[in-house]
């Protein structure tokens, strides 16, 4: 078994477990704490994960958790179905299915816990797909809506868009439809998720670098606690799938935390016992998408062109365009802020601030529309999830603390400012959100609609953590997206090829990437 050098353990099948894949634990002895995160979970309080015990708050909970059952679809882990279509290998996907299988017999025996399904398809009239998601689809030969040997791809009642025969829901159990890879865009899984009081989430299904993330990525902005089960979820590409679970890992949890469902299961199943042994008053074991596009002459307007781009030319308008300039600001890339709180080498965050000074220069002289956005939370943090605040205080840096630059990511101080040399000028837009993703509770998708932007070139940090939660959910709502690859960057490079090339793979899935030069000299020849 080769050893990989971020701290994960890889096989050569696609069917490696969470215990080979997750980050191994330290030898060092146990603390105080990690012997009482064991007792907890023998008492079924909490699951083991990594890389910390979940949930955070200790308190595993059935009435407040739902297992969400993510596009476990014949078009995504089926013979014949969509992604088989693409050309990929569904032993990939279809390794989830049994896991998942067991999971169920034993969540479905906790009548307090709720299960979720959610599959995403298209209205028969496809009035829902985005003209570019679409585009996407045809030119890798299996285009949504197109007949297959599942009956049309991706389309709401076909066979492809079934859940997998194994997987079958039963009666009363929930199925929310989507029209994007994120569950909570354009669908009622938020209303129905706190109209029930769930807090926490636990999260299987298809696949899990595309709809289990971006799903996972629009929870945590929302507050919910989130963990993702390594066995239960599948990709196309196994080492996007470790790098997709990593990314839910690092910076103390950033997303939520990982673990298999045999973890999972045992303590569902401890939890149970524990249950009805209080039940019966006996002590607790070990204590608490035109016309034109359809006839198919729909083209992007050519006013910017990127020949350098992966995986194919980009092309845009340039007064539908925008430069989004993704939180450069003191906390994420600065000596004293909370990156560097956090114990990580800032240096990649500064090495591309002149790179993104040269293509803000080359944005303002086109005239192109720049935005900036910055993450950070109202000075009494009542916007700052209790998950999301512990996290950060388990790490060392808490928000809202005082730290070198003030208060650690709270607007209006030193630390939540733009880096100087990256300043906005007035005029330009700057959009504070209190998450990861751009979107969510923000004005940006007002600000795009009353300027008619439709595409959006990136850049920024980090790459793999708020420069893709943006992406994301950028695509899911129809917009053009590309990536300025040197223009932004992760504190760990590897993080940062990773969320590259999870936006370019099979066939652009969420847009394009590109080098700053190829940007700035597209605007220049245009």
């Amino acid at each position: 078994m080769a050893q990989r050098d971020d701290g994960y353990r890889r096989t050569a099948g696609a069917g490696a477990r969470a215990e080979e894949m997750l980050p191994q634990p330290s030898r060092r002895p146990e603390s105080s704490d990690t012997v009482g995160t064991r007792r907890r979970a023998r008492a079924g309080g909490v699951v083991m994960a990594s890389p910390y015990a979940w949930p955070y708050d200790g308190q595993l909970t059935p009435s407040r958790t739902a297992l969400l059952v993510l596009d476990m679809q014949t078009d995504f882990c089926g013979k014949s179905g969509y992604v088989d279509r693409m050309g990929y290998d569904v032993f990939s996907t279809a390794r989830a299915i049994e896991p998942t299988r067991r999971l169920l017999e034993v969540v479905r025996s906790i009548p307090e816990l709720t299960v979720i399904y959610t599959r995403e398809g298209h209205r028969p009239d496809l009035a829902d797909l985005a003209p570019n998601k679409r585009w996407r689809s045809r030119q890798i030969g299996a285009e949504i809506g197109a007949q297959g040997p599942a009956g049309r791809i991706l389309v709401r009642g076909e066979s492809g868009w079934q859940i997998v025969s194994q997987l079958t829901p039963l009666p009363g159990e929930l199925i929310v439809d989507k029209p994007g890879k994120g569950s909570f865009y354009a669908s009622d899984l938020d209303l129905i998720l706190r109209s029930r009081g769930i807090t926490h989430l636990i999260l299987t299904g298809m696949t899990t670098d595309v709809g289990v993330q971006s799903t996972m990525r629009e929870a945590n902005d929302r507050g919910y606690e989130c963990l993702i089960l390594e066995d239960c979820t599948g990709a196309t590409d196994i080492d996007n799938h470790i790098a997709a679970l990593r990314m839910v890992t690092m910076q103390g949890g950033v997303f939520g935390a990982v673990t298999s469902s045999d973890q999972l299961i045992r303590a569902l199943l401890r939890l149970s016992l524990e249950s009805a042994r209080q039940a019966a008053g006996e002590p607790q074991l070990n204590g608490p998408v035109s016309t034109r596009y359809e006839r198919g002459e729909w083209r992007m307007p050519r006013n910017i062109h990127i020949d350098d781009a992966r995986p194919y030319a980009f092309a845009s308008r340039l007064s539908q365009t925008a430069l989004v300039v993704i939180d450069m600001q003191n906390d994420f890339c600065s000596p004293g802020g909370f990156g560097e709180l956090l114990g990580n080498d800032i240096a990649p965050a500064r090495a591309i601030i002149p790179i993104i000074g040269e293509a803000l220069a080359a944005a303002r002289a086109a005239g192109l529309m720049v935005i900036h956005t910055r993450e950070g939370h109202r000075p009494d943090l009542s916007d700052c999830p209790p998950s999301k605040l512990a996290r950060s205080r388990a790490q060392g840096a808490g928000i809202g603390d005082v730290g070198p630059m003030g208060r650690i990511l709270v607007r209006g101080e030193p630390g939540h400012a733009i880096v100087p040399e990256l300043a906005p000028l007035p005029g330009e837009p700057v959009i504070d959100k209190p998450g990861k993703g751009a979107f969510y509770e923000t004005s940006l998708q007002e600000l795009l609609e009353a300027r008619g932007v439709t595409s959006l070139i990136v850049c920024g940090v980090t790459t793999h953590v708020c420069v893709h939660t943006t992406i994301r959910e950028a695509n899911d709502r129809g917009y053009e997206c590309l990536l300025l690859e040197d223009a932004s960057a992760a504190f760990d490079p590897a993080d940062h090829e990773a969320a590259v090339r999870m936006i370019w793979q099979q066939g652009g899935i969420f847009g394009w990437t590109a080098p700053a030069a190829a940007f700035r000299s597209a605007l220049q020849d245009r």
